[in-house]
Protein backbone atom coordinates (compact mmCIF):
# COMPACT_ATOMS: atom_id res chain seq x y z
CA UNK A 1 0.00 0.00 0.00
CA UNK A 2 0.86 3.59 -0.60
CA UNK A 3 -0.76 5.38 2.58
CA UNK A 4 -0.76 4.69 5.90
CA UNK A 5 -3.53 4.84 8.60
CA UNK A 6 -2.39 8.15 9.52
CA UNK A 7 -1.53 9.51 6.78
CA UNK A 8 -5.19 8.51 5.15
CA UNK A 9 -6.56 10.58 8.65
CA UNK A 10 -4.85 13.50 7.81
CA UNK A 11 -6.08 13.58 4.51
CA UNK A 12 -9.62 14.25 5.92
CA UNK A 13 -10.48 10.21 6.02
CA UNK A 14 -13.18 8.70 8.44
CA UNK A 15 -13.59 5.46 8.01
CA UNK A 16 -12.26 2.71 10.87
CA UNK A 17 -8.89 0.85 10.29
CA UNK A 18 -10.44 -2.15 9.40
CA UNK A 19 -12.19 -1.05 6.46
CA UNK A 20 -9.48 1.32 5.71
CA UNK A 21 -7.41 -1.52 5.37
CA UNK A 22 -9.19 -3.63 2.92
CA UNK A 23 -10.39 -0.25 1.03
CA UNK A 24 -6.80 0.45 0.57
CA UNK A 25 -5.66 -2.96 -0.36
CA UNK A 26 -7.93 -2.62 -3.33
CA UNK A 27 -6.75 1.15 -4.14
CA UNK A 28 -3.33 -0.41 -4.50
CA UNK A 29 -4.44 -3.18 -6.79
CA UNK A 30 -5.86 -0.33 -8.60
CA UNK A 31 -3.13 2.05 -8.76
CA UNK A 32 -0.59 -0.95 -9.57
CA UNK A 33 -3.08 -1.95 -12.65
CA UNK A 34 -3.76 1.09 -14.39
CA UNK A 35 0.03 2.49 -13.90
CA UNK A 36 1.04 -1.24 -14.97
CA UNK A 37 3.20 -1.82 -12.45
CA UNK A 38 5.07 1.59 -12.51
CA UNK A 39 3.69 2.80 -9.28
CA UNK A 40 5.58 0.60 -6.99
CA UNK A 41 9.12 1.45 -8.59
CA UNK A 42 8.30 5.26 -9.16
CA UNK A 43 10.80 7.52 -7.98
CA UNK A 44 11.15 8.88 -4.25
CA UNK A 45 9.34 12.06 -5.28
CA UNK A 46 5.68 11.00 -6.36
CA UNK A 47 5.93 9.29 -2.98
CA UNK A 48 3.84 12.03 -1.83
CA UNK A 49 1.32 11.77 -4.32
CA UNK A 50 1.09 8.38 -4.44
CA UNK A 51 -0.51 8.42 -1.13
CA UNK A 52 -2.85 11.20 -1.68
CA UNK A 53 -4.01 9.12 -4.73
CA UNK A 54 -5.11 6.39 -2.53
CA UNK A 55 -6.29 8.01 0.07
CA UNK A 56 -8.51 9.31 -2.64
CA UNK A 57 -9.78 6.51 -3.66
CA UNK A 58 -10.07 4.41 -0.61
CA UNK A 59 -12.92 7.45 -0.06
CA UNK A 60 -14.25 6.80 -3.38
CA UNK A 61 -14.66 2.90 -3.13
CA UNK A 62 -16.30 3.61 -0.03
CA UNK A 63 -18.77 6.02 -1.29
CA UNK A 64 -19.76 3.17 -4.03
CA UNK A 65 -17.92 5.02 -6.81
CA UNK A 66 -16.38 3.18 -9.74
CA UNK A 67 -18.94 0.50 -9.86
CA UNK A 68 -20.27 -0.42 -13.81
CA UNK A 69 -24.04 0.04 -13.51
CA UNK A 70 -24.00 1.22 -9.78
CA UNK A 71 -26.70 3.58 -8.70
CA UNK A 72 -26.04 7.08 -9.15
CA UNK A 73 -29.06 8.85 -7.92
CA UNK A 74 -32.20 7.48 -6.38
CA UNK A 75 -35.09 9.09 -5.54
CA UNK A 76 -38.28 6.95 -3.00
CA UNK A 77 -41.03 9.09 -4.31
CA UNK A 78 -42.31 7.97 -7.01
CA UNK A 79 -39.07 5.37 -7.61
CA UNK A 80 -36.65 6.66 -9.73
CA UNK A 81 -32.94 5.98 -10.09
CA UNK A 82 -30.13 7.19 -12.06
CA UNK A 83 -27.43 4.29 -13.08
CA UNK A 84 -23.61 4.84 -13.80
CA UNK A 85 -22.07 3.15 -16.73
CA UNK A 86 -19.01 0.97 -17.48
CA UNK A 87 -17.50 3.86 -19.53
CA UNK A 88 -18.16 7.18 -17.31
CA UNK A 89 -17.20 5.12 -14.15
CA UNK A 90 -13.81 4.16 -15.91
CA UNK A 91 -13.35 7.95 -16.94
CA UNK A 92 -14.18 9.19 -13.61
CA UNK A 93 -11.66 6.44 -12.95
CA UNK A 94 -9.19 8.26 -15.06
CA UNK A 95 -9.35 11.70 -14.11
CA UNK A 96 -9.08 10.91 -10.29
CA UNK A 97 -5.74 9.07 -11.01
CA UNK A 98 -4.43 11.81 -13.46
CA UNK A 99 -5.09 14.71 -10.78
CA UNK A 100 -2.27 13.06 -8.63
CA UNK A 101 -0.27 10.10 -10.99
CA UNK A 102 0.76 13.07 -13.86
CA UNK A 103 3.27 15.15 -11.90
CA UNK A 104 6.29 15.60 -11.47
CA UNK A 105 6.60 11.83 -13.31
CA UNK A 106 3.43 10.72 -15.27
CA UNK A 107 3.35 7.09 -13.89
CA UNK A 108 0.19 6.48 -16.42
CA UNK A 109 2.36 7.02 -19.40
CA UNK A 110 3.51 3.57 -19.59
CA UNK A 111 -0.21 2.42 -19.54
CA UNK A 112 -1.51 4.34 -22.66
CA UNK A 113 -3.15 7.10 -20.42
CA UNK A 114 -0.63 9.95 -21.35
CA UNK A 115 -3.36 12.98 -22.71
CA UNK A 116 -5.64 12.03 -19.67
Amino acid sequence: MYSTYGKYQENGGTLPEEEYARKGKKAAYIIDHETMGQARDAPACMADALCDCECALIDALASGNFSSDGVQSFSNDGYSETRVTEAESRAALRRLLADYLTVPVNLLVFAGHAFV
